[in-house]
């Protein structure tokens, strides 16, 4: 009776024939070695057509007699191919073992955003801004009521101290200008908790820039410049027209009313209600504002336009100082329908800055957010003399889906929640 000849498999192979995870072949005279990802395999009688995949480039060899062993080669594996002198021979790198997770390579997506940001700094580095760094674990993450944020310990020993991580960097940079900084700017990790759309991840760059001794008009006009200076450097399509209105000219264009300084929280509700607006959610007077604005307002905005919108309400003021008719002296700007930044005419009064955070902070318990406190070094430079200064924020990857015309802030990491 004839004895059956087991025929080795692809497992057995691994496990005993083939040498574990190697390191990559060295290029030598007369030898030359590619490598990278098996994208596809035509098995042909004795020879071989292998397509390798290796930084978005297809690379083909034809080979005439199949190396041995070849044929436990799959769709996935990592190889080596070192030809000398006509001779192929195969080399298994790495065997995919299992399906690769569902992850996307956006490679041309990220080539674009890196020559994005390139020209960002260049734009700053022009016009003769410091690029700062400032702390990823700090005591105060910034205050805005509407935020949730991350937050986790310092351990140094018997020494424990909470901490988080920033949703801005904007606290550390003012103190920067109470340092004696002039004019500088920072694209800096940023995380929020508890946001995740098309338009948000938990963690995102901002890019802030703030000049000392200067006003909000120089920081509109920066904007302005660094969105013709990326269209023109990234040869993309700029904004139709440059556009301004007042928080109190859009809510006469859209919604009919007459809004000033002293608006009180009832007028505002008596016009969601006239004006069919949802306010089941509404707790303050910022609800009423935020629900109005977002639903009759900014909708409409023309998406072609650049659009600032300027003078908000007192309320709305955050970190902005007043004007001296009573509003909030800042901006926001908003193209293709996304909202871009906020600008602030930066408030430096430390007694008036205290006040508005310690507001905040009653709002963030209100609302039932994490208790954050504050940071009393920043309230200390304050008190040292912060100059009047411009400040921004802006939504680094938001403008990017701007210019490519993206609606998934996830396209744009490579690794997104």
């Amino acid at each position: 009776m004839n004895k059956v000849i087991k025929k080795m498999d692809r497992k057995e192979y691994l496990e005993k024939v083939w040498a574990s995870y190697p390191s990559m072949p060295q290029a030598a005279e007369g030898k030359r070695v590619s490598a990278g990802r098996i994208y596809s395999l035509d098995r042909r009688e004795n020879s071989l057509v292998l397509e390798l995949d290796r930084d978005q480039r297809k690379l083909t060899f034809e080979i005439e007699t199949a190396p041995k062993y070849s044929e436990f080669l799959v769709v996935g594996d990592l190889v080596a191919v070192i030809e000398s002198h006509c001779i192929l021979e195969l080399v298994l790198l790495a065997p995919q073992l299992r399906p690769m997770p569902k992850r996307h390579f956006h490679h041309e997506t990220l080539v674009h955003f890196r020559d994005y940001l390139a020209e960002i700094k260049n734009f700053f580095f022009d016009r003769g801004f410091l690029e700062v760094r400032t702390p990823s674990l700090v005591v105060c993450p910034g205050t805005e009521p509407s935020l949730d944020v991350f937050s986790t310990q310092l351990k140094i020993g018997s020494y424990v101290e909470k901490l988080f991580l920033p949703t801005s960097p904007e606290i550390h940079l003012k103190k920067a200008l109470a340092m004696g900084a002039d004019k500088i700017f920072e694209v800096a990790q940023c995380f929020r908790n508890g946001e995740m759309t098309e338009r948000h991840q938990p963690e995102f760059l901002m890019l802030e820039w703030y000049r000392a001794f200067d006003d909000i008009s120089s920081i509109k006009n920066d904007l302005i410049l660094l969105i013709e200076s990326l269209c023109v450097k990234l040869n993309r399509p700029a904004p139709r027209q440059v556009l301004t209105y007042s928080v109190a000219e859009l809510f006469q264009q859209y919604c009919g009313f007459k809004l000033t300084p002293q608006t009180s929280v009832e007028e505002l509700k008596s016009l969601a209600l006239s004006l069919q607006v949802d306010i089941r959610s509404a707790e303050s007077i910022d609800d009423f504002f935020f629900l109005i604005f977002m639903e009759k307002i900014e909708s409409k905005l023309p998406s072609e336009d650049l659009v600032f919108v300027e003078k908000y309400p007192p309320y709305q003021a955050a970190l902005a100082r007043l004007t001296d008719d009573g509003w909030g002296d800042r901006f926001e700007a908003y193209w293709r329908g996304m909202e871009l930044c906020n600008a602030f005419h930066e408030l430096n009064d430390p007694k008036i800055q205290r006040i508005r955070s310690e507001e905040d902070l009653e709002k963030k318990a209100k609302a039932g957010k994490e208790d954050v406190c504050l940071d009393e070094e920043f309230f200390n430079f304050l008190e040292a003399a912060m100059p009047p200064s411009g400040g921004i924020a802006m939504g680094v990857e938001r403008l990017f889906m701007c210019l490519y015309g993206i609606t998934q802030i996830s396209e744009l990491r490579l690794f997104p929640r």
